[in-house]
């Protein structure tokens, strides 16, 4: 009995440490994906950018607020290129440096 008891804790013990082994490479899996769709927008914008208005445009303020932009606001400036005029237009939320 006492080594039936002790199969049946090591066996329960195994699931618990699978299950948390399973649980975390999910997330590592998810975090990995999502950091993947970030670079793709940002190196995306990046080139449509840079066609469209020329490689100076990527200043390293410019290149600094496309790395900390989230998700949504890579987007938006995404489809914002499409119409855009000038530059500007494409970041017409982009505070303007007061120097």
């Amino acid at each position: 009995m006492h080594d039936a008891a002790e199969l049946l804790l090591s066996s329960t013990k195994k699931g618990t440490i699978m299950t948390l082994a399973e649980r975390l490479l999910h997330r590592g899996k998810q975090e990995g994906r999502q950091e993947g769709r970030q670079e793709g927008r940002l190196l995306l914008l990046q080139r449509q950018l840079t066609k469209r208005f020329g490689q100076d445009v990527l200043d390293i303020r410019v290149q600094e607020r496309l790395r900390t932009a989230s998700p949504e606001q890579l987007d938006l400036w995404a489809e914002r290129i499409l119409d855009a005029r000038a530059f500007e237009d494409v970041f017409s939320d982009f505070p303007e440096d007061p120097s």
